[in-house]
């Protein structure tokens, strides 16, 4: 079936290759310009398109699949009845699409994500120590019951809770606790979205490299380089199978 989808791109390809010999019909001729102008000022925009901005638009598409996947997981059941791999198919997309967003999000607005959750993540981190002082001012145990509590819970194999008694001292030790857990997460979020991102720089850059090839081989008329570097394509993958 590959063989022959490729087969007939080439097929079609060369018929508009023959030029005037091929389109001595007025409504394919018409056609073949309308296409040839089109795609001519779709590529003058396309290798023009900063990889930001393609991302950009990027995370504009995942946000969008993302969220007509939420739709049809839930729509379609009713229409079409209980399909698992549907269903497992939709929700794999709509992940992967919600991951998506989430990556160029935060590799290209970082440090708008990162002050977006800044007044959280600070009174985590230093709000045990402020409940400690208020139980040292106040005469208050709530930070002793916390970590009494705390102590019950069975530790890790190795690992020893001390038993602390000064809420400043208990504050402290969430605080550090919460301050390792957010850390921990920044990390992994580096981690898990960079490559993610790439893969997304890698979407929008390879299109603007073949419209920059295109426009590089056909300056003139865009739409011949385009057959140009589909007609290569096509033959290499017919030479490959």
């Amino acid at each position: 079936m590959l063989k022959l989808t490729l087969a007939f791109i080439q097929i079609l390809i060369g018929f508009y290759w023959a030029g005037d010999m091929a389109r001595q019909n007025p409504k394919i001729n018409d056609f073949v310009a309308h296409l040839e102008d089109g795609y001519g000022s779709f590529n003058d925009r396309l290798k023009d398109i900063k990889v930001i901005e393609g991302l950009a638009a990027l995370r504009k598409l995942y946000g969008y699949i993302a969220a007509i996947s939420f739709v049809l997981f839930f729509v379609l059941p009713i229409l079409v009845g209980a399909n698992r791999l549907l269903a497992g198919f939709i929700s794999t997309v709509g992940m992967a699409s919600v991951f998506g967003w989430f990556s160029i999000k935060w590799c290209m607005d970082h440090k708008k994500a990162v002050a977006e959750v800044g007044s959280q993540a600070g009174l985590l981190i230093f709000g045990p120590v402020i409940l400690g002082a208020f139980d040292l001012l106040m005469g208050t145990r709530f930070m002793t019951i916390l970590w009494e509590s705390l102590s019950r819970i069975p530790a890790p194999a190795g690992f020893h809770i001390p038993y602390l008694t000064n809420p400043i001292a208990i504050g402290g030790c969430l605080s550090l606790l919460f301050a390792v857990f957010l850390a921990v997460y920044y990390l992994i979020a580096w981690v898990l979205t960079v490559p993610a991102a790439f893969f997304s720089a890698v979407l929008v850059l390879l299109p603007v490299a073949v419209a920059r090839m295109v426009h590089t081989v056909a300056p003139r008329k865009a739409f011949v380089g385009f057959t140009l570097v589909l007609f290569t394509i096509a033959t290499l993958c017919l030479v490959w199978l």
